[in-house]
C-alpha cells in the first residue's frame, strides 16, 4: 500500500465519522421537535376527549337524579293509593259490604 492509498482512506474514514457526528447531532433536535409536537398532540385530544366525558358523565348524573325524584314521586303516590285501597275496602265491609281485598300496586317479592 502505498501512502496515498492509506492518506485516502484516513480522508474518507474521517469523512464518514464526521458526517455521522453531524448527522446525529441534526437528528436530536428534530426528534426533540417530534417528540414536542407529539406531546403537544397528544394533550390536545386528551383535553378534548376529557372535556366531552365530563359533558356525558354531568348529562348522565342529571338525568339519574331525575329519574329518582321521579321514582320516589311515584312511590309515594303508589303508598297513598294504598292507603286509599285499604281505607275504602274497611268501610265498604263496616257497612256490611262484602268486598275482596285490593290487588296490590307493589310486585310482591319472591321468597
Amino acid at each position: 500500500m502505498n501512502f496515498w492509498t492509506v492518506a485516502g482512506g484516513v480522508v474518507v474514514a474521517a469523512a464518514t465519522l464526521i458526517t455521522a457526528v453531524v448527522l446525529v447531532f441534526k437528528a436530536r433536535p428534530e426528534a426533540r421537535k417530534l417528540k414536542t409536537d407529539g406531546t403537544a398532540a397528544l394533550l390536545t385530544a386528551t383535553t378534548a376527549t376529557s372535556a366531552e366525558l365530563a359533558d356525558q358523565v354531568a348529562e348522565l348524573q342529571a338525568e339519574t337524579r331525575r329519574l329518582w325524584q321521579a321514582q320516589r314521586a311515584q312511590e309515594q303516590r303508589i303508598t297513598a293509593h294504598v292507603r286509599w285501597d285499604r281505607k275504602v275496602v274497611d268501610t265498604l265491609r263496616s257497612l256490611g259490604g262484602e268486598i275482596p281485598d285490593p290487588p296490590p300496586l307493589y310486585m310482591e317479592e319472591a321468597a
